[in-house]
């Protein structure tokens, strides 16, 4: 399957300095921002798509320790496999979580290509 390469919208939605919408120079620049987008959404979040988003965020006070870094990773995998099994594959992820922080971080390939790409964030709750 050949990887799209189309125009695509930035992530978040703004408008460009010529008062177009703003696009994304790159397909692997897309991917990144739709992956930020589901992991940065809770479920619930959109009302045209309850179901759409990652939950790591409410897990922030959750309390540290290897079961609820078992539960963001769970709940991060099912998210990008039912949203994201058509443009990425996961090949690594590291979930830590701990004083009101949660730091995620992914190593990731875009179907259809060879690349390796990595995102790694933290938030925290407050």
């Amino acid at each position: 399957m050949k990887p799209d390469s189309g125009k695509h919208l930035s992530f978040p939605f703004r408008a460009a300095g010529d008062g177009r919408t703003a696009t994304v120079r790159s397909l692997e620049d897309h991917v990144r921002d739709e992956l930020m987008q589901l992991l940065l959404t809770s479920p619930g979040e959109r009302a045209f798509v309850p179901d759409f988003g990652g939950g790591a965020r409410r897990l922030v006070f959750e309390g540290g320790g290897a079961t609820t870094e078992a539960m963001a990773k769970a709940m991060i995998s099912q998210a990008v496999s039912h949203w994201l099994a058509t443009r990425i594959t996961i090949e690594n992820l590291d979930v830590t979580v701990g004083n009101a922080t949660i730091a995620v971080d992914i190593t990731y390939k875009i179907v259809g290509t060879d690349e390796r790409k990595r995102v790694k964030f933290e938030r925290s709750g407050g």
